[in-house]
């Protein structure tokens, strides 16, 4: 199973860091935080949502003011994020896998569906086809998708 390494992660944004970037990730985490302040301001919490407004609004000016240094703080945010992904990745897959995977199985085992077993017709394991002719081979093979 492959693993996201941290190193690997920091090469891939040590390229030069562009205003356009960190314009970029400054106004999409702006955004991101402002309408999480103003759903959390909906709900009646306003001394969380004026933290989170305020963090919205440093994002936004710093993206418009020095957009070329914010570099560290993308990289710790990736960082925070590879983190977290470490820890919520294998919850979620194994979810999945016991909500979904398992009880699809149990279901087609119940029918008499198994995919491990298969029935050979005539000693071999190949699905038997129609015999058609050369042209409608051809043409069939025109457009194969």
């Amino acid at each position: 199973m492959a693993e996201l390494d941290p190193a690997r992660l920091m090469s891939v944004t040590d390229s030069p860091y562009t205003s356009q970037r960190g314009r970029r990730f400054a106004f999409t985490l702006a955004a991101a935080f402002a309408l999480i302040a103003a759903i959390v301001l909906w709900r009646g919490r306003d001394t969380p949502a004026l933290v989170i407004g305020s963090i919205s609004a440093a994002l936004l000016v710093a993206g418009a003011a020095v957009p070329a240094r914010l570099g560290p703080v993308e990289r710790a945010w990736m960082g925070f994020a590879a983190a977290i992904s470490r820890v919520t990745t294998p919850i979620f897959m194994g979810i999945m896998y016991f909500v979904v995977l398992t009880p699809a199985g149990w279901v087609r085992r119940t029918f008499g569906k198994n995919p491990i077993v298969h029935t050979g017709e005539s000693g071999t394991y190949w699905a038997t086809r129609p015999q058609r002719d050369a042209e409608t081979s051809r043409r069939r093979m025109e457009r194969q998708f």
